[in-house]
């Protein structure tokens, strides 16, 4: 994790997390089938998200989650509502795809998924008071196990 580890936990979090942390994160509904068609229809013309598209949906999902917590939203309900937002971003205006990782499609949940340990990481970073200490624990313990599986 010495040379880029935002894209490093973002490319192992998106595989490993939906494992690692189904306890952490409330599962996802579907969008419903008429967003779907439309998403379809645009595929054509999708273009995979850039590191600046993701640095700046991680920014906005920190954003809201420490805001969100600074008004006294409960920690899993701020989190799932800004992976979500992540997570919607990602596969509506990038089809799923990201730069990084290829022509592969991203299931929504892998990328919310990633996206919960994105979010974690930049709110104890940005706004540490506003993060539990059960959370902080799961995270610091899901890292460690990201990098033995290197």
């Amino acid at each position: 994790m010495k040379k880029s580890p935002r894209k490093k936990i973002l490319a192992i979090s998106i595989f490993v997390a939906s494992i690692l942390l189904t306890s952490c994160s409330s599962s996802i509904k579907s969008e419903s089938n008429q967003s779907r068609n439309k998403v379809d229809k645009k595929e054509i013309n999708i273009i995979p998200a850039s590191d600046e598209d993701i640095f700046l949906y991680r920014q906005i999902g920190i954003s809201y989650l420490c805001m969100a917590r600074q008004i006294e939203v409960e920690f899993p309900k701020a989190i799932s509502i800004a992976a979500k937002n992540y997570a919607l971003l990602i596969s509506s205006r990038h089809g799923g795809l990201i730069k990084e990782l290829g022509s592969e499609k991203l299931p929504e949940k892998n990328i919310y998924n990633g996206a919960i340990i994105q979010l974690l990481d930049g709110a104890i970073r940005t706004c540490p008071e506003m993060v539990p200490e059960e959370d902080k624990k799961k995270f610091k313990k899901t890292v460690e196990q990201l990098n033995k599986k290197k």
